[in-house]
């Protein structure tokens, strides 16, 4: 009897084990698919980044903050990768709508407090009559880490430039 009482246990300790794993990862591709859509989801092209102050290009900016580590948000603002979208949806005067969100966990790397994914989605540009018009794939990497405040994305890549887009190579 006390040997299938401490299986039970054991049972249930490794059944609440995997359900906090588990949520770790589900927690952490909700975060990233939000990030995704809130970056490149661009419903307004008429707002031009390059007559905006300074203080409103850090305040839009800003604004994505809380998906990322202080690290990683320093990193990305600095390379204005926040603006990118919404300056290619001026410069074509489309809109953009991003679909197909998905995170693969990449089981790869090495583990500890970060979880690494690959993720892709498509970003439909629409012309002002409501036309499709051009279709891309971005693709890329990000890393998502536990601290304090919950989960935050330490490290973001996608290997398309959509800054091409406005003057592609003839």
């Amino acid at each position: 009897m006390r040997k299938e009482f401490v299986l039970m246990c054991c049972s249930i300790a490794l059944l609440f084990l995997v359900s906090a794993c588990e949520s770790k990862k589900d927690n952490a591709v909700k975060l990233g698919e939000e990030f995704i859509k809130e970056l490149y989801n661009v419903d307004d092209p008429n707002v031009n980044a390059n007559e905006m102050s300074t203080e409103q290009l850090i305040e839009v900016q800003s604004e994505f903050s809380t998906y990322f580590t202080e690290k990683g948000f320093n990193e990305l603002s600095s390379k204005r990768l926040f603006l990118i979208p919404t300056e290619v949806a001026f410069g074509l005067n489309n809109t953009i709508f991003v679909q197909n969100i998905a995170l693969k966990e990449d089981r790869d790397q090495a583990k500890g407090k970060s979880l690494y994914f690959d993720h892709s989605s498509t970003l439909i540009f629409t012309d002002q009559d409501g036309k499709k018009v051009d279709e891309v794939e971005i693709k890329g990497q990000m890393t998502i880490v536990d601290t304090e405040d919950g989960s935050k994305i330490d490290r973001y890549y996608d290997g398309e430039n959509l800054m091409d887009m406005l003057d592609p190579i003839k």
